[in-house]
């Protein structure tokens, strides 16, 4: 190890025992709640909507296993 990189690496522990700045230039800080209970989604399709659940999410919004487009059903195969 030369002088110069051990130099580098003391100033480089001095830094990491400093306390953190309290405003950081072009950050802003928020509040955020940890844990926030919110409902899992529904099902969007339909005026009202059909609101069942467990649901998958597709380009189109979260729908349930009946109202998934009709391009993304993989267990349909056309009869021959």
């Amino acid at each position: 190890m030369t002088r110069a990189t051990a130099a580098s690496l003391a100033a480089m522990r001095r830094r990491l025992d400093e306390p953190p700045p309290e405003n950081v230039p072009g950050q802003l800080a928020v509040d955020v709640p940890a844990g926030e209970d919110k409902p899992p989604p529904a099902c969007g399709h339909g005026n009202p909507q059909c609101g069942a659940r467990p649901v998958r999410f597709y380009p189109c919004g979260h729908r349930c296993e009946e109202h998934q487009p009709s391009r993304t059903r993989p267990y349909f195969t056309p009869s021959p």
